[in-house]
C-alpha cells in the first residue's frame, strides 16, 4: 500500500510540474515582458514595461557574472530575497519600478533552478510572450480610422503614474472619451454623424467638446478637408457611432 501511495504522489507531482516557460509566464512575464505602453518621445519606439524587460535583465546579468552557475545562483538568490544592494540597476530604476516582491515559498528549489537555467539558455528561442489582440478582418472604415485618426486618438505615447495609478498618455483625447462626450451632446445618430463630418473638415475651438485646458495641451486637430471624400467621412462617422 505504501508503494502505491508513493507512486501516486509521484505521478501527481509530475502532473502538477510546470515547464520553465510556464513558470516565467505565471510569475515574471506580467512585469518583465508584457508591454503596457509606448514611448516615442526620443524619436524612436521604446516599449514600456512595469519593470526592466527580461531581455535587458538577462544581458546585464550575463555581463556581470562569469559563468552559468553564477548566473543561476544570482537569479535564485534574488527572486527569494530581493534587495536594493543586489539590484542590477541604480537607485533611479529602483525608485521608478520599486523592488520586486519575493518568490520565497512560492517556487520550490528545483523550480527556481529550472527557471534560472531557462533564462540563461532558452529564453527567446521559442515564441516570445507578447500580448496581442486576436486578428480581425479590417473594414474600409477601420482602415480610414487607422490612417487618419488612430495615431493621435488611440496610440499610447507613455504612462503617467504620478497620481498613484497608471494613466495612459495620448496625443489627443482617446477616441472612446470623444465618442462618449459626443453621444451625450447629440440627440441621435444623424446629429452625431453631422458633427463628426463638420468638425474633421473645419475644426475650431468653439466646436470643441473639450475646454481651453485640453486645447492648450493637445492643440487643435488638423483639418481633413480634401483628404477624405464625403462618402468616406460618412462611413467613418457611422462606424465610430456603431463601434464605441
Amino acid at each position: 500500500m505504501k508503494k502505491i501511495i508513493a507512486i501516486s504522489m509521484f505521478t501527481v507531482s509530475l502532473l502538477c510540474a510546470q515547464s520553465p516557460n510556464a513558470l516565467f509566464t505565471k510569475y515574471c512575464a506580467s512585469c518583465h515582458a508584457e508591454i503596457i505602453g509606448i514611448d516615442e518621445s526620443g524619436g524612436e519606439t521604446t516599449y514600456i514595461c512595469k519593470a526592466p524587460h527580461i531581455e535587458e535583465v538577462i544581458k546585464k546579468l550575463k555581463e556581470k557574472t562569469n559563468t552559468k552557475a553564477e548566473f543561476v545562483s544570482f537569479i535564485k538568490d534574488y527572486i527569494n530575497m530581493p534587495a536594493k544592494r543586489k539590484s542590477l540597476y541604480g537607485k533611479k530604476a529602483v525608485k521608478k519600478f520599486g523592488l520586486m516582491p519575493t518568490l520565497s515559498g512560492v517556487l520550490s528549489d528545483s523550480e527556481s533552478t529550472e527557471l534560472a537555467n531557462y533564462l540563461y539558455s532558452d529564453y527567446g528561442k521559442k515564441e516570445k510572450i507578447v500580448v496581442k489582440k486576436e486578428k480581425e478582418e479590417k473594414t474600409e472604415e477601420d482602415a480610414i480610422f487607422e490612417k487618419h485618426c488612430a495615431g493621435c486618438h488611440t496610440e499610447i505615447m507613455g504612462i503617467d503614474e504620478s497620481g498613484g495609478e497608471i494613466t495612459y498618455i495620448y496625443k489627443a483625447p482617446h477616441i472612446e472619451s470623444v465618442i462618449g462626450r459626443l453621444k451625450h451632446k447629440t440627440k441621435n445618430k444623424a446629429e452625431f454623424v453631422s458633427f463628426i463630418k463638420d468638425y474633421i473638415n473645419m475644426p475650431s475651438k468653439r466646436k470643441s467638446l473639450y475646454g481651453r485646458r485640453a486645447l492648450k495641451k493637445f492643440g487643435l486637430m488638423p483639418s481633413l478637408n480634401g483628404v477624405l471624400s464625403d462618402e468616406e467621412e460618412t462611413k467613418l462617422a457611422n462606424s465610430l457611432y456603431e463601434k464605441y
